[in-house]
This record gives structure tokens, sequence and C-alpha cells, in this order.
């Protein structure tokens, strides 16, 4: 009943302040304005993402209270910090690099004064624990991965806010089943959140979610992917995952944004462009291309993403590498095919 309470309390916070959002962003000009590259032909306002943190954070606060222990606090602090950033790039324009320190600098704190960062790679590769370097090095990568991957698949009305409500339900019950109180409140309270921001961002959108909701939902989910990773090798539940299969279901559960992501970067670096220069070749454009409706693509990607996550619960007793790098091979697939259709329509076309 109190976890139901925090889900309630944030969708109740993020859909009531959403309106209001919307009259001052309109008031002070704080527009995502459409060109070439965008896909929305009006002006709409940003700062969508500040009802999903003030939201999520109210209601985290008010639920974890009990649980919390001192190195908590510092998940608050990196997330403030990732808050600040986000909406400075979405009043004034940030430079990728500034952007990216900001990042830098928020991860940091999570993996030094909070302990949350990947010891193990639970024997993928043959490897099984890594040293402090290694450690280091890999989580601090990992959370700017997923946070940019959150970034860059906010293409199309309602698709990363979407994606963003199923990995945080999905890690909510898979947190309350590994007896962590405290993450599956803060699951719940991002849910809650983006599910009030939701009506408002799907389908002919009236506000975006900005850099402000995308960095702030893939570095929570970076939080939760680390740290349930690591949960499973000190609490075993033997009906759910074993240890060796948690990297399978966290990829599982982003494997939208993640595979998309790095598909992306791969052709743009083949093409010798700088990774972070925007262009159309993420899946949504793709299928936009097919002729797809906007809905109807996130409706696609929403539907990919459960099955992948429902492939990773079916499998998990075969061999966790073997189902890792079968799913890696069928998301690199799916993203190739709206490109091969593509081709054999418009076989002049497309290069």
């Amino acid at each position: 009943m109190f976890f139901l309470i925090c889900f309630i309390t944030s969708f109740l916070v993020a859909f009531a302040s959403i309106p209001t959002i919307i009259r001052i962003a309109s008031r002070l000009q704080l527009f995502d304005e459409p060109n070439e590259r965008k896909l929305h032909i009006k002006r709409t306002p940003l700062l969508g993402g500040v009802a999903v943190f003030a939201a999520m954070i109210f209601s985290f606060t008010l639920g974890a209270a009990p649980y919390f222990e001192k190195q908590h606090l510092f998940i608050i602090t990196s997330l403030i910090l990732i808050f600040f950033f986000g909406l400075r790039d979405d009043i004034a324009p940030l430079a990728p690099l500034k952007k990216l320190s900001g990042q830098i600098t928020a991860a940091l704190i999570l993996i030094l004064f909070c302990n949350i960062r990947l010891t193990s790679l639970h024997g993928l590769f043959g490897i099984h624990i890594l040293n402090e370097y290694a450690s280091f090095g890999i989580t601090l990568v990992g959370i700017l991965f997923i946070v940019n991957s959150y970034n860059l698949i906010d293409g199309i009305d309602g698709l990363a806010s979407g994606l963003g409500i199923i990995a945080s339900f999905i890690f909510s019950i898979l947190f309350y089943v590994y007896s962590e109180p405290l993450m599956s409140i803060l699951a719940l309270s991002l849910c809650g959140a983006l599910l009030g921001f939701f009506p408002y961002n799907f389908r002919n959108a009236r506000i975006f979610l900005g850099d402000t909701g995308t960095m702030t939902i893939g570095f929570v989910l970076s939080i939760f992917s680390f740290h349930f990773i690591e949960l499973t090798r000190t609490i075993q539940v033997n009906s759910w995952f074993d240890y060796q299969s948690a990297p399978t279901v966290v990829f599982a559960i982003l494997v939208i944004p993640m595979v998309d992501t790095l598909r992306v970067f791969t052709i743009r670096i083949f093409k010798m462009q700088s990774p972070f220069i925007a262009d159309r070749n993420h899946i949504h454009h793709r299928l936009l291309e097919l002729g797809f409706q906007p809905h109807h693509a996130c409706l696609l990607l929403y539907l990919v993403n459960t099955l992948f996550i429902l492939s990773a619960w079916f499998l998990r007793h075969e061999n966790p590498s073997f189902v890792l790098y079968s799913l890696v091979a069928t998301a690199l697939i799916f993203t190739q095919l709206p490109l091969l259709f593509l081709r054999l329509k418009k076989p002049r076309q497309i290069i």
C-alpha cells in the first residue's frame, strides 16, 4: 500500500503541474523550434522534465525516508546536478563537452560516494571479477552511455517517456522482489511521474521532456542498472534470475535506446563525423520513412522492448552469455530491418 501511495503521489504532482509549466514555458519563450531535422511542425514548449524531476524527487524523499542511509543522499545530489545541467541546456543550449562534463561529475559522485559501480562481468567474455580501475572505467562509461541513449532516443512524441515508463516499472518490480525498497520506491516515483507527463507528450505533444527530462530518466535508469546487477550477486531469488542473468535482464530493459545509440554512433564514426552530430538515422526516423505515424512507431517500439524483456525472462535458465549475445544480435537485426525495407521500396533513393 505504501509503495502505491508513492506512485500515485508522483503521478498526481506531475499531471497537475504540467499545465502550469506549459504556460510558464510559453511566457518565457522556451520552445523547441521546428527545423529541417526535427519532426514537429509547430513551436512546442520545453521543460516537461521539470515536472518529471519535481514529482519524482518529492515522492521519493517522502516515501524512502525510512530506508535512507548516509550514502543515499549522494543519489539526490547527483540527480540535482543532472537536473540543472539539463535545465541550463534547455534554456540556453550548452556545448556538448560542457554538458558531458556535468554528466561525468554526476557519475563520479555516484561511483565515489554512493558506491554504485560494476564489480563483475558475471562471466561474460570469460571475465568475472573486475579490478578497481576496470570497475571504475566501465561504470563511468556505462552511465554516460545510458544517459545519452535516452537523450538521443527522444525524437518523436512519447518515445522516451514511454520507454522510461516500461523500464522504471520493471525495475520497481525487480527491486521489490529482491528486497530493495528504497530503489523500488525511486523506480515507482519515476514511473508515476512519467505516467503523469505522458498524456501531454504522446501524439501531438503539448510539451517536450527536454534535456532536463531525458537526462534525468537516463541517469536514474543507469543507477538501477548497475545497482541491480550488483544486487543479484548478494541476494538470490531462485524463481527470478540468478546473478549471471542480471546483465541480460538489464540489456533487455534498455534495449531500444542502447542499441539505437550504438548503431547511430557507429554510422557517424564510419562517416568520419562526430558521434554527437544530430542526424535522421535513428530507428524512429526509419520507421516514419516507411510510412508509420509517430504514435504507431512508438507503439511498435514499446512492443519490441516488452518482447525483449519477456524473452530475457523466459530464457533466464539458459546460458546467460548465449542469451545475451542472441538478444544483441536480434536487436541489431531489428534496427536494420527498416533500412532494408526502405531499400527494397525505394532502391534509387536510399543511400
